[in-house]
């Protein structure tokens, strides 16, 4: 059977949004796809033909994004992905024969910081912030929860006897709940997975016990939702919600964030190197890098933040590098010639 015709004036641009029509991703990506290709990739490549973008040409685009200033790295890195996966997937429907993104290097970008809080840190966050939220931030500094996870914690999730939470909830704020807070029941962000076991330590069950007595948690409406499902067509359930505001809504980001969190970090000083203010975010960065610098296994770390052990591999590059000082000794020593022993005869 002889191939489809190379339609030779289709260009980027009607590709483009051909692809974006067909992405099955969270919002949030699908936001992120659709900036980059009107804002970015669109003026730059949208009126040319398709077939005729040549590899040299996408060089030449890619050391552009390196020596622009006003582009970040970690920018130039996003739109360098969508055009990537734009061209791969004409490749694969025959809409060009050859992909000129094939085995050309993209954008250089250097290694993320994060910030790690110290313990007397995180301590004071939990001091200073209102008792109706302070147990917020500990879920992110004590089980490594994103911010939108530990909005979402809820008493059926948490099992004292065996100090687990059962993280598999998140209150999204998005496109598609039309951006009214929501319940959602699962890890929408996270396809691959629909939950996570943390182990809890015993400091936080004794706060949620109390904090419970002091604000019982509330029935609310969740999504059950369901992969490649939208959300208006998931069937609804109910939990019981540990964290709402005065006026029985979910917490929204942006009133956590500007509200509580940012004058919390500003009354204790909290910033980082360059002066500015570390996200809640961090919190989970520092879950983790503690985690990591203490000897538990990449792979025990990755099940509990729900990250693959690439990802964090990825991310905590230079806490595994210190694991080879640390722990080489000890590995030379497994591998190390047995000594001799010396067998005597009896007499």
């Amino acid at each position: 059977m002889a191939p489809e015709p190379v339609e030779t004036n289709l260009t980027f641009r009607q590709w483009a949004a051909d692809w974006l029509s067909r992405r099955r991703v969270k919002d949030s990506s699908l936001e992120k796809y659709e900036i980059a290709i009107r804002v970015h990739l669109n003026p730059r490549w949208g009126r040319q033909r398709l077939r005729a973008i040549k590899k040299a040409q996408v060089e030449a685009w890619v050391q552009e994004m390196e020596d622009d200033e006003k582009v970040a790295n970690s920018t130039g890195e996003g739109h360098w992905k969508v055009f990537q996966m734009i061209m791969k997937d004409a490749l694969q429907n025959g809409k060009i024969t050859a992909n000129p993104t094939y085995e050309v290097d993209g954008p250089y970008v250097g290694e993320s910081t994060s910030y790690v809080f110290t313990p007397d840190e995180c301590w004071a966050i939990y001091d200073t912030f209102p008792e109706r939220y302070r147990l917020i931030p500990m879920f992110g500094f004590a089980c490594g929860t994103r911010q939108a996870e530990a909005f979402a914690v809820c008493d059926d999730v948490i099992d004292p006897a065996r100090s687990l939470l059962t993280v598999r909830r998140q209150v999204l704020i998005t496109k598609e709940t039309h951006y009214k807070r929501t319940l959602i029941d699962r890890l929408k962000t996270s396809p691959r997975i629909s939950s996570k076991d943390v182990p809890m330590p015993p400091y936080l069950l004794e706060a949620v016990a109390e904090y419970k007595e002091r604000f019982p948690p509330r029935v609310t409406e969740t999504v059950l939702w369901e992969h490649r499902k939208k959300i208006a067509d998931c069937k609804r359930g109910s939990a019981r919600a540990l964290f709402q505001t005065p006026r029985h809504n979910l917490l929204h980001r942006n009133h956590f964030n500007d509200d509580l969190w940012k004058p919390a970090l500003v009354k204790l000083g909290i910033k980082d190197e360059e002066g500015n203010l570390p996200t809640f975010h961090d919190l989970r960065h520092t879950f983790i890098s503690t985690c990591l610098q203490n000897g538990i296994p990449e792979h025990t770390v990755a099940a509990w933040v729900g990250d693959s052990v690439d990802e964090l591999r990825r991310t905590y590059s230079h806490l595994l590098r210190d694991h080879a000082d640390t722990h080489g000794a000890i590995a030379a020593g497994l591998t190390a010639r047995p000594k001799l022993s010396v067998v005597r005869d009896a007499a």
